[in-house]
């Protein structure tokens, strides 16, 4: 089974982003070298990275390692449409990228999706993005560890069907004040919602140039 771990920065009234509409890449400004090289180092010992199509949109992420040493993971994106921007910096700069659509996904964004460097595309469900098919697929290639830094809707399935095995989160020492900034998890319950705070631990607290790292592990049944 794939180790699922959720990678996030957290403003200190729990926002992944600064505002609505801005990007998470705002949240890491405020990263230090010393976290820099900590966060990315964390990416170059994992298989696979994955984030949703919005992230892609919003953030036109490259979801690579580049302040440490260390391979670049494969890029998984869960789009149920497959419609991202094909001028995206993870879907044109040649690196190993797999885009994972539904059944609704048209031929010609299919097309167009693979006729990009080193992008693949798979199906896996039929109206949205099957996740634990798609993991399944991934653990065949060999896949063992997986990312996750996508935003709160991919944040919420995840945890939904109990896919998630650690969760760290940066603790940017900053307010965001914007109440409808983005959270962690969906405000509103989403199927298969059933409350767990008492099925996580926190098993480390650390800091990395002046940053809060804390990390959490699942519990079994309370």
């Amino acid at each position: 089974m794939i180790e699922i771990t959720t990678l996030s920065e957290l403003t200190i009234d729990g926002k992944l982003a600064l505002h609505r509409a801005s990007s998470s890449k705002d949240l890491f400004d405020y990263s230090g070298d010393e976290l820099k090289t900590w966060f990315h180092g964390q990416r170059a010992a994992a298989d696979a990275i994955m984030v949703g199509a919005n992230t892609v949109r919003v953030d036109d992420p490259s979801l690579t390692v580049r302040y440490a040493p260390g391979r670049n993971p494969l890029r998984v994106i869960p789009s149920s449409d497959g419609r991202l921007p094909l001028t995206s910096v993870l879907l044109n700069d040649g690196l190993p990228t797999l885009v994972a659509v539904a059944g609704r996904a048209t031929a010609a964004t299919v097309a167009a999706l693979e006729a990009l460097p080193a992008v693949e595309v798979i199906r896996c469900g039929d109206d949205t993005v099957d996740l634990p098919t798609l993991l399944d697929r991934l653990e065949a290639r060999g896949v063992a560890s997986l990312i996750v830094e996508g935003g709160g809707t991919l944040l919420s399935s995840l945890f939904a069907q109990g896919l998630v095995s650690k969760i760290v989160i940066k603790h940017i020492a900053v307010i965001s004040g914007d109440p409808d900034a983005p959270t962690f998890l969906t405000p509103t319950p989403w199927p298969g919602f059933e409350p767990s705070l008492s099925r996580w631990r926190m098993i480390e607290w650390f800091a990395k140039g002046g940053i809060g790292i804390s990390v959490y592990v699942r519990q079994g049944p309370p």
